[in-house]
């Protein structure tokens, strides 16, 4: 094998010097293992064939072993007067997924991945044979994504069944796959998937040129991915679209979105993004269009609760409490008698308790987070106001302010950290400053823009055709057309 082309990083981590790299080379298994840090793991086995002698060298524990048997008894049974690696291909492996591999680094990836290497004397190169076997959950409903109509069945762990699940949602010969490993130390399968005829070409051939930059140790997840294809990577808003479910990412494919998947990561990334997804909920599109509609105004209302109220109601006992009802006022001024702190202080405290039992409940033992969480914040929250160190009324406007930044999950981040700036700016500068802050907030969001696609849309900017699935979602019979927000070259997607 000539590994002239092959970098000096690429040496280094495998072990080899850029002085024995430097002269061409056969692949051979003694030579492959020789490399390994740590020998042991690698099992070789010798086998005769048609008078030929041969070698497999697979990772004992990342191989089936069963398979692995199963092969090497098979090629030991072959008939005939010669063996090569065509003759091998043609008849021993036809039942099996393998390819010719010239190449010592790749062969050492796929060795690594739990491919067996086969290998024939007075062969060049060797040919590597799909003998993996991982331990892999079963196909569940995502826990982020329940749904009480619609599929339940959620992306794994596993790039080659997540695969499996989306193609047998698009049966389409347009499915377009392109294929990739990233990461110096895992070599992590990452897949960009789109529907040629639909998604914009240009789009892809970004998200694919973005990704094969990358330059990284390993990737564990696609999160890791995130950042390199977002427009705005130290923004605090979401970019980039994730879904665990195989019917949402087959809708956002045929709409024209790009979907990245990464072994090992149930997550799904999908491009471009706008701020309306996060307020969509798969459920959506199988319950009737008015409730539909309902349940997306209730997620916008109780997102803008989420952010605004603290820093609102702080903002009216500190700056305009002479604005509020006679009645409203009193009811306040006798919770929040005798409180030692001031009401900025008082609602910042009730924020950090709160934030600090849902993490506690988060990190728990799954049996009893939420029973902690519950417990803690009922017996926390009562003991801190009967001590008289908080206001009832501060309690219940920062519950409900958590409680609202849920109702729209992969949002929740972003709100959690919102909420704290104008809680901040509530005491601070007052309605006014709520004001101008939600101002300011409305222009960076309206100059977000990622692949082409506004993220405001289809409200900033105005596209009337798209608002039919908006805020407001009208029956699948009127969505004759696909989102104009999302560059694509076909546009209509139902014929009337």
């Amino acid at each position: 094998m000539n590994c002239h082309g092959a970098t000096k990083a690429v040496f280094q981590n495998l072990c080899i010097t850029p002085s024995q790299a430097a002269q061409p080379k056969n692949v051979n298994a003694d030579g492959i293992l020789n490399q390994m840090s740590t020998k042991s793991l690698f099992a070789k086995n010798d086998f005769f064939c048609c008078g030929v002698h041969g070698e497999v060298l697979a990772a004992t524990d990342l191989t089936d072993s069963e398979g692995l048997r199963d092969m090497i008894d098979a090629i030991k049974r072959a008939d005939g007067e010669e063996m090569n690696y065509d003759i091998l291909m043609r008849t021993v492996l036809v039942p099996l997924e393998f390819q010719k591999i010239d190449d010592e680094v790749e062969a050492i990836k796929n060795l690594l991945s739990g491919d067996a290497l086969v290998f024939l004397d007075g062969e060049e190169g060797c040919v590597s044979v799909n003998m993996r076997k991982y331990e892999i959950r079963t196909i569940t409903e995502p826990p982020t994504s329940g749904v009480t109509q619609g599929p339940r069945e959620g992306f794994i762990e596993n790039i080659k069944t997540n695969m499996s699940l989306i193609e047998r949602k698009l049966r389409t010969p347009k499915l377009k796959i392109e294929r990739m490993k990233i990461g110096r130390h895992t070599s992590t399968e990452v897949a960009v998937v789109s529907i040629e005829g639909i998604a914009d070409e240009k789009i892809v051939e970004s998200v694919i040129r973005k990704l094969k930059k990358i330059d990284i140790d390993g990737v564990l997840d696609s999160h890791y991915l995130q950042n390199y294809v977002e427009p705005r990577p130290y923004s605090i808003f979401n970019q980039v679209g994730t879904c665990e479910k195989p019917d949402i990412c087959a809708a956002k494919l045929l709409e024209g979105r790009v979907a990245i998947l990464c072994d090992g990561s149930p997550i799904v990334l999908t491009l471009p993004f706008m701020f309306l997804e996060e307020v969509q909920s798969a459920e959506d599109y199988y319950q009737r269009a008015p409730f539909a509609s309902f349940l997306r105004i209730v997620r916008i209302i109780a997102t803008l609760f989420g952010i605004f109220l603290p820093g609102f109601y702080v903002a009216l006992e500190i700056f305009h409490f002479s604005i509020m009802p006679e009645q409203l006022l009193q009811t306040i001024i006798n919770a929040t008698k005798g409180v030692p702190l001031p009401p900025l202080a008082e609602v910042l405290f009730v924020i950090l308790l709160f934030e600090i039992i849902r993490e506690a409940g988060i990190r728990m033992p799954q049996s009893m987070g939420l029973a902690m969480s519950v417990v803690g914040a009922l017996v926390l929250g009562e003991t801190a106001v009967n001590a008289g160190m908080i206001g009832s009324p501060a309690v219940m406007i920062v519950a409900l302010s958590s409680i609202s930044t849920y109702t729209v999950p992969d949002a929740a981040d972003s709100s959690a950290i919102m909420r704290l700036v104008f809680t901040l700016i509530g005491g601070f500068l007052g309605l006014y400053g709520l004001l101008i802050g939600a101002v300011f907030l409305l222009i960076y969001l309206v100059a977000l823009n990622g692949y082409r696609t506004p993220f405001l849309a289809p409200y900033a900017p105005n596209i009337a055709s798209d608002k039919k699935d908006g805020l407001i979602k009208e029956p699948l019979l009127d969505l004759d057309m696909r989102p104009e927000s999302i560059p694509q070259i076909n546009k209509r997607r139902r014929k009337k």
